[in-house]
């Protein structure tokens, strides 16, 4: 049975929502770098609508703290992510893009030695793998500055700086050496007196000269002097002992690509 007695109970329960404030972020995008642009502080990153927290980058080449490495992250489009997490300890995310540009690997190749006069091949390695442009610096003695291996035909021993540039932009530098042989010149008198003026047969440039050697006989066919290489000049002596005033015969080799020399000195005293 159900009785009805005429009196309404009404129990009304309540209870509080407190909604809490997402960040609002921003993370302007990122300019493209090459692998070699040295690491930086990504600034562009935060909480637009003002909310204390803390903020924590992630992805390749990146820190936690925003320091991103270009060649830790290797070349291609990465993606990283700024996460905020406020201090209501409500979070959020945000994403841009990074491209990072492969740079090329300038190699001047091997130092260079060339004759006074005569013309040497620059023979760089070329292995970019994507288009380049190379640039020669200084300019003397070139036949083409931009080509990637021009001849080069210097009036004296020069450095060469190879830069290679891709077409996005970056570029690395490397060094190449090239020593000019000049033509040796071979005195045909000395004076070993001890006056210290013309002591020595002195004969200039033949020192640059790698493995060089000189010969010199007496008039009766015999070596007396042997020098593989000239960095000491002969001094007019044989075993310690001057030899005797005279005219001596030379067979001077510079090699290299340089022709022998034959002659004679005479010594006086």
């Amino acid at each position: 049975m159900i009785s009805y007695s005429g009196i309404t109970c009404l129990n009304v329960l309540t209870k509080t929502i407190t909604l809490l404030a997402t960040p609002n972020l921003r993370f302007d995008p990122l300019n493209e770098v090459c692998t070699n642009a040295g690491s930086f502080q990504i600034t562009q990153a935060g909480s637009a609508n003002g909310l204390p927290g803390t903020g924590v980058f992630s992805g390749p080449g990146v820190s936690p703290s925003g320091f991103f490495d270009p060649s830790a992250a290797t070349a291609g489009v990465h993606t990283i992510r700024y996460t905020f997490t406020g201090a209501n300890t409500c979070s959020n995310y945000i994403e841009q893009t990074i491209a990072v540009n492969p740079t090329p690997n300038a190699n001047a190749g091997p130092d260079k030695v060339v004759l006074e006069g005569g013309v040497v091949q620059l023979t760089p390695a070329m292995n970019a793998g994507f288009p380049v442009t190379y640039t020669w610096t200084p300019p003397t003695g070139l036949n083409n500055p931009n080509a990637p291996d021009p001849l080069a035909s210097p009036a004296d021993d020069i450095t060469y700086t190879l830069k290679v540039t891709s077409n996005k932009g970056c570029n690395t530098s490397d060094q190449v050496f090239v020593r000019l042989l000049k033509k040796p010149e071979i005195p045909n008198i000395f004076s070993p007196n001890g006056d210290n003026i013309h002591d020595r047969w002195v004969i200039k440039f033949l020192e640059t000269y790698p493995g060089c050697t000189v010969e010199v006989f007496n008039r009766y066919g015999q070596r007396i002097y042997y020098s593989a290489g000239y960095s000491n000049p002969w001094d007019g002596t044989v075993n310690g002992k001057p030899v005797p005033v005279g005219t001596y015969y030379y067979i001077v080799d510079p090699k290299n690509g340089r022709q022998k020399e034959a002659g004679y000195v005479d010594i006086v005293r």
